[in-house]
């Protein structure tokens, strides 16, 4: 049974980063903390849903406390579209969490624009070298260990 406070942080994580998404993508994002939780890479990621969300490491919105990330944490949502779309993440989180939706294999995904700026920069922002192309997700390339 999911803990209700790492429910409400997986559910907020993934209402910031995938609000406009379909449900797939969302279960996508929530797989990837998920996922690097339970990888054991704990210097990399952190060894808990928040110490993995807020992470260094993490590429998440949490991390650049986006708009849609703040709605999710305060509850506060500027209309009925937006509340519909945290009442998805939240299904897919617990579902996610309960075991009940499948999770993908994914511990990082890209577009593939915000991929090539990554690859530009170098191995200082990502490195791509040391993961596994996975399979892509709608129109994100994803990866794993």
């Amino acid at each position: 049974m999911p803990n209700d406070q790492d429910l409400k942080q997986l559910t907020d994580l993934i209402y910031g980063e995938g609000a406009s998404t379909s449900p797939e993508i969302m279960a996508m994002i929530g797989s990837s903390v998920l996922n690097r939780i339970e990888s054991g890479r704990t210097e990399e990621f952190g060894g808990n849903m928040q110490e993995v969300i807020n992470h260094q490491n993490a590429y998440y919105a949490a991390q650049d406390n986006t708009d849609l990330y703040q709605q999710g944490v305060s509850g506060n949502f500027p209309d009925e579209t937006s509340q519909k779309a945290y009442k998805q993440a939240m299904a897919v989180a617990s579902g996610l969490m309960k075991g009940s939706i499948d999770r993908h294999k994914a511990m990082f995904y890209f577009k593939e624009p915000e991929e090539m700026k990554m690859r530009k920069k170098g191995k200082s922002t990502f490195n791509f070298d040391v993961v596994k192309r996975g399979e892509d997700s709608g129109d994100y390339r994803t990866y794993s260990y």
